[in-house]
């Protein structure tokens, strides 16, 4: 993970002219790796199904993004809400069974 952006580095940003640079670029990664996650886990029917149950609660599994909220807020205060907790679980999971199936077909190849 990269360093926190300091105002030091905002205001030197600002000052070269790259502030709107930095934020798309920022947003437009952010926004390909929710992407991802959100297609990992409703690739699995059961992991997408954990979307409606508690504690994330979304009404469809669909509905999710892919966000998952910052390990710490604003002022630096940890994220300890049991929903980021579950969200960054299930990923997990979804990454484990990709995984685990790339290897099942690997070694299917390989006794071929």
């Amino acid at each position: 993970m990269s360093d926190p952006l300091t105002f030091a580095d905002a205001r030197t940003l600002q000052q070269q002219g790259d502030i709107g640079r930095f934020i798309k670029h920022h947003m437009s990664t952010a926004r390909e790796t929710a992407t991802h996650r959100r297609s990992l886990v409703l690739r699995y029917p059961e992991l997408a199904e954990q979307l409606t149950r508690p504690p994330i609660r979304f009404s469809r599994p669909e509905v999710w993004n892919g966000y998952i909220p910052p390990a710490t807020d604003c002022t630096g205060a940890m994220n300890t809400t049991s929903c980021r907790r579950a969200l960054l679980d299930l990923v997990a999971e979804a990454e484990r069974m990709r995984d685990q199936a790339k290897e099942t077909d690997d070694s299917l190849r390989k006794a071929a």
